[in-house]
């Protein structure tokens, strides 16, 4: 008998102040969730909060594969890059307290960093990462390291930014998401508080209630029932981690927990914590971002979202502040799409399914020409604000995009400068202003963003002078070393740590390797290339010296 009632009361704690939705809606939110789960396989934890009551709980998949664990409500994930907004939270007592304020440039905490930038980098930039701070993952990337094999922790990461001397870009004036930030805003807590940056984040999650949450500060700490990643090449593999790095992520936690935070939020009673640092909390401090969150519209509501991916682990919540919904996803399986998911399951909730309020990817241009006689005037090389190169050629009468590193795709012409994709049709290029000095294109995806490219100067490469980019180059900020030799056509070989690799070259001055590095010349006065300026992801124009 006495074990029939502490079962039952453990039910009601998991349960309480809780709801469910009918057996039709739960049916069709599980279809959806087991498409992505078959066999023995990793998993995922899925909850949903609807008008502050817990409406949806689904636990699917092993959280070890070994010994053949199911996921349940007390496993625990890597929610990675979410743990940003809690990271936050810790900021925002602060403000509340008056030991801050947003606009307190960062070195008043921390002095050692960044002695020669005259420009203001506030704290508001890194909460909405547009301090142009390069992102500590993609330097150690540009020196050869992968961060996740390494025994690093936020030390190290702190070391490596004291090294940098310069930025991305001016503080406030551009985007570009960069771990970093987060980092340091860990070190400008523990400055202030005088205590390091897990502790007090424990006390936090201590406030509201979250007993299963914590950041891991010791990669072999153990974490009970601790849901292992896997990534599947060919079968299941661990994906596998040994960094200490947390505040940007490193955050492990139970879906009960996450959904007790949504009702928090939804509800914001300040029976936790106060009213007004949850509700600054949901607000943007610029348009799309704020105190490690996203802002966005999704089939005309406007939602609040953030992802957190790491190795394997994938996280996402979706808020709709409006609809008072919330959908959290945590998985360590690395083939499922949890935002992509996330949406789906929105779609369930809120009859979203047969929505057509997307907009049209293709607008009528009327300044096109009539009629695209010659499809040599398309060709040529096209770059996007990103620095991304597309190629367009002509061959044997036909167009075709060519993007590095991918087999090229023929474009079909459907009317005037519109094309669609051979492979897909619902991926279309329109090129405006044919023959112009402004000539470009825009690609559309109904699934994304509209994209523009704008044509460059069309490049004689015999006349180019392609053997004077060999030499050696060196950083000071990441003590790397890149060494440039001319191979043949548009080939170079790319020395950079030891590890050669291949360069092309997409246009004057334009090295692209791997698809990731995009490296650009630097000349002096007389012509003569002194330096490369290289991006990578999330660090830009890392100046290389030509020794």
């Amino acid at each position: 008998m006495k074990q029939i009632v502490i079962i039952l009361f453990s039910l009601f704690v998991i349960d309480v102040h809780s709801q469910s939705f009918s057996a039709e809606y739960n049916d069709k939110l599980n279809n959806q969730i087991e498409k992505y789960i078959e066999g023995v396989s990793p998993g995922m934890a899925v909850g949903i909060v609807k008008n502050g009551e817990i409406v949806y709980q689904k636990y699917t998949g092993y959280s070890n594969l070994e010994n053949q664990t199911e996921i349940n409500e007390y496993t625990r994930f890597n929610i990675a890059s979410n743990a940003k907004q809690f990271t936050a939270l810790c900021i925002l007592k602060l403000i509340e307290q008056g030991k801050l304020n947003l606009e307190d440039d960062i070195r008043k905490y921390l002095p050692y960093l960044y002695k020669n930038i005259d420009y203001e980098i506030t704290i508001s930039n890194l909460l909405t990462h547009t301090s142009g701070i390069r992102d500590y993952c993609d330097l150690m990337a540009l020196q050869g390291k992968t961060w996740w094999k390494l025994f690093i922790d936020n030390n190290d990461a702190l070391e490596l930014l004291k090294s940098q001397v310069d930025l991305n870009f001016q503080p406030g004036t551009e985007y570009l998401y960069s771990n970093s930030n987060y980092i340091l805003l860990t070190e400008i807590i523990k400055k202030i508080t005088n205590q390091d940056f897990s502790t007090y984040a424990k006390s936090l999650f201590a406030e509201l209630e979250m007993s299963n949450t914590s950041f891991l500060t010791n990669y072999m700490s153990v974490i009970p029932n601790k849901a292992r990643p896997y990534g599947n090449w060919g079968s299941w593999r661990e994906y596998p981690s040994i960094t200490e790095v947390h505040g940007d992520g490193a955050l492990f936690t139970t879906l009960i927990d996450q959904l007790k935070w949504e009702q928090i939020i939804q509800e914001n009673t300040g029976k936790y914590i106060s009213k007004y640092v949850i509700e600054k909390s949901q607000k943007p401090i610029v348009v799309d971002n704020g105190y490690g969150l996203m802002f966005d519209i999704y089939k005309g509501l406007t939602y609040t979202y953030h992802n957190g991916n790491t190795g394997a682990y994938n996280a996402t919540f979706l808020r709709f502040p409006n609809e008072k919904l919330a959908v959290v996803v945590m998985s360590n399986n690395g083939n499922i799409p949890a935002n992509y998911l996330a949406k789906q399951l929105v779609d369930i909730v809120l009859n979203l399914e047969n929505d057509n309020t997307e907009p049209s990817v293709f607008q009528e241009n009327p300044n096109k020409i009539e009629k695209l006689n010659d499809l040599k005037k398309i060709t040529g090389v096209y770059k996007n604000s990103d620095g991304t190169i597309i190629k367009i050629i002509e061959n044997d009468n036909s167009i075709y995009r060519e993007l590095y590193q991918q087999a090229p795709v023929e474009l079909i012409n459907e009317k005037e400068g519109l094309f669609y994709y051979e492979t897909n049709q619902n991926l279309k290029i329109n090129f405006e202003n044919i023959g112009k000095q402004n000539q470009q294109f825009t690609l559309y995806n109904s699934s994304q963003k509209p994209a523009t490219y704008v044509k460059i100067s069309n490049i004689d490469m015999n006349n180019f002078n392609k053997v004077e980019l060999n030499g050696r180059y060196f950083n000071d900020e990441t003590n790397t070393e890149i060494i440039i030799k001319y191979k043949s056509g548009d080939n170079y070989a790319l020395t950079k740590n030891g590890r050669e690799r291949n360069a092309v070259l997409v246009s004057a001055d334009y090295l692209r390797m791997m698809n990731v590095y995009k490296i650009k010349t630097i000349r002096d006065k007389q012509n003569k290339i002194v330096g490369l300026n290289i991006d990578r992801g999330r660090i830009k124009n890392v100046i290389f010296k030509k020794k």
